[in-house]
């Protein structure tokens, strides 16, 4: 399979193409995966784009990285982590608090480069974009930006995203069915910009999530990305370890 002239950059393509080849088992889990030098040689591209397709490969758990050893294959059916991360609102009221939402910004923009590709759509074509403010008891908890490829659901701008939930909207209202996500959560130093919208001092830490939920046919539906407060938060993850048989 080789990279295609189009839309899609040529990073993505690549990150697709040897995601297959380990889901068709070419390499087995702990094998170690083909250096950057060998794919840029086998695929004729730069040590950059392979860079980039490599890192979002590790960040799916389809491989790791160990270090001074090179790169080695972990198919994430091997080792599921499911993490529960409970509805804001829910979670709030559990906690005896009243949340809210504030709407910063909803709008239509063209899909940058990162964007295409995250929602597997040409570059320049429409992306709802909806940048949301969630707070308990008037205090910002959360800071949240989510981008939708436009022809998904345009009716969604009409819609008070302040009052109700966007997924609840996508799945209830529209039948759009979603039904797989793939997380990323990592804990990172606050801008100036960021610490002020949460109203904490700049340099604080927080929980940064990056999620892309599908629909059928492994089509990207929306990309969600959530910056939490990092004294007001804290995340389980659950190991499914494969037992052996008896």
């Amino acid at each position: 399979m080789r990279l295609q002239s189009g839309p899609l950059p040529r990073y993505h393509q690549l990150k697709e193409i040897l995601r297959q080849r380990i889901e068709a088992e070419e390499f087995n889990p702990g094998d170690q995966f083909p250096t950057e030098e060998q794919i840029c040689q086998e695929y004729g591209v730069s040590r950059g784009t392979v860079g980039r397709a490599i890192r979002i490969l590790v960040d799916e758990g389809w491989l790791r990285r160990q270090q001074g050893l090179g790169t080695f294959v972990t198919h994430p059916s091997l080792s599921p982590v499911f993490f529960r991360l409970a509805d804001f609102n829910e979670d709030m009221r559990q906690r005896g608090l009243e949340p809210s939402t504030r709407l910063l910004s909803m709008e239509v923009i063209p899909a940058d480069e990162e964007m295409a590709a995250r929602l597997q759509i040409p570059i320049g074509k429409k992306v709802i974009k909806i940048c949301r403010l969630r707070l308990a008891n008037g205090k910002p908890m959360a800071y949240e930006i989510r981008h939708l490829a436009y022809g998904l659901c345009p009716q969604l701008l009409n819609e008070d995203v302040e009052n109700q939930s966007i997924h609840s909207l996508l799945i209830d209202k529209y039948n759009i069915p979603l039904v797989r996500t793939c997380h990323t959560v990592e804990v990172r130093v606050l801008s100036a910009e960021e610490a002020q919208l949460l109203e904490v001092e700049a340099g604080s830490a927080g929980f940064f999530i990056d999620r892309v939920t599908y629909t059928t046919h492994g089509r990207p539906g929306s990309w969600y990305r959530c910056l939490y407060r990092g004294d007001e938060y804290r995340f389980t993850a659950e190991f499914q370890p494969r037992l052996p048989p008896g």
